[in-house]
């Protein structure tokens, strides 16, 4: 039966009760008439009782050509007969209609099969459709749906993230290549030629092992323990002193304000998303723009808010900035210092901490990130 449909278990299971129940009525029917007819011909012939006249009318019962007990044995059989053909002719309709029917209901859930067949990653696009679905059948294609609408976002972001990150690393190392091929071109390389051939060297050396060490961190926040109390004003009003000079150069006016109570983390792990956070908002300003740092404490947490008056975020790039090397509008911010895995950082030290970051940004108006922590 393990091979078997579930249309063709369903009829078979359908149809074993429906025999069960219908040889149980059968049976119990005849057993009645037995006993009824039975005690009835046997007060007939011992003239306690007179014959139905229904019976004389209808030329079923003649006393002067057969006896009520001949009659009845006769009559008995006929009785039995018809009842085992109807029961038989029930239990087939039933069963037939048991097919069609699981067939009818079922036709979605083969559907559903169908397209799980199909589906591979080259074909993530592809949805069941719903028409026609009631029920269990309706939810579970939802949710066979709602899975690959998942698929297909994790694997977009993965195509975009090995592209991005070969685009990370090739940079440098494009650098380093063409220093050197330009150090092999010159017959007698001069003193400057290998300062500048080592500056270029180690400073994408340094872009690449600081994008290496990006990547180890997103792996290592997982075992990060987070059971300290932390004081989140105190980590702001560090980030912002080991940012003023970096604000200074950028021409940025920086404003930190509130008060909240403590909160269980890890200070190291939200003092690094708050840094990032803030460093972002000094490297996407423009200059003479402002950024505030609020924290403020309501009934649902404990919410920190980056605000600044920078370039901002286009629509359509605000889904996506949580991801690990993405850069929204790289016209303009690929000459911006950074390995684009500062965001991704920031998002999983959050949820780490069980709290949500959000943004809001308007094009060339500036940009607001919000965490949100529970005490």
């Amino acid at each position: 039966m393990k091979k078997w449909t579930l249309q063709v278990r369903l009829t078979v299971f359908v149809g074993v009760i429906l025999f069960s129940v219908c040889l149980l009525l059968t049976v119990n029917s005849l057993f009645a008439a037995n006993a009824y007819y039975g005690n009835y011909a046997m007060l007939i012939e011992s003239g306690q009782a007179e014959p139905d006249p229904a019976w004389y009318e209808a030329d079923r019962f003649d006393p002067g050509l057969v006896s009520p007990g001949e009659f009845y044995q006769e009559a008995s059989q006929r009785f039995s007969a018809q009842s085992l053909t109807a029961m038989v002719f029930l239990v087939v309709l039933s069963v037939g209609c048991t097919y069609w029917t699981a067939g009818r209901i079922l036709r979605p859930l083969k559907k559903l099969t169908e397209s799980v067949h199909v589906v591979d990653d080259l074909h993530l696009d592809h949805r069941v459709v719903t028409e026609g679905a009631k029920g269990e059948v309706l939810a579970l294609t939802e949710s066979f749906n709602g899975m690959l609408d998942r698929l297909e976002r994790s694997f977009s972001i993965q195509k975009r993230f090995a592209a991005n990150a070969a685009h990370e690393l090739k940079t440098p190392l494009a650098v380093i290549k063409s220093s050197l091929q330009v150090l092999e071109m010159s017959p007698h390389p001069q003193e400057e030629d290998y300062r500048e051939f080592m500056a270029d060297t180690g400073e994408s050396l340094e872009r690449i092992i600081h994008t290496v060490e990006e990547l180890l961190s997103l792996t290592d926040l997982e075992a990060a323990l987070v059971g300290e109390t932390v004081e989140l004003r105190t980590l702001l009003d560090q980030a912002v002193r080991e940012l003023s000079g970096m604000a200074k150069e950028y021409g940025v006016t920086f404003t930190v304000s509130g008060q909240a109570p403590p909160v269980r983390g890890n200070a190291s792990l939200l003092y690094r998303a708050v840094f990032n956070l803030i460093e972002n908002a000094i490297k996407y300003n423009r200059p003479g723009g402002t950024a505030a740092v609020s924290l403020e404490q309501s009934q649902a947490g404990i919410c920190i808010r980056i605000e600044d008056t920078g370039i901002g975020i286009e629509a359509d790039a605000l889904s996506h900035i949580f991801e690990p090397f993405y850069r929204a509008d790289p016209s303009r911010s690929q000459q911006i210092p950074g390995s684009g895995l500062g965001l991704s950082v920031v998002k999983l030290i959050v949820e780490r901490h069980g709290g949500k970051i959000e943004v809001t940004s308007q094009t060339d108006s500036g940009s607001t990130f919000s965490i949100m922590l529970i005490r």
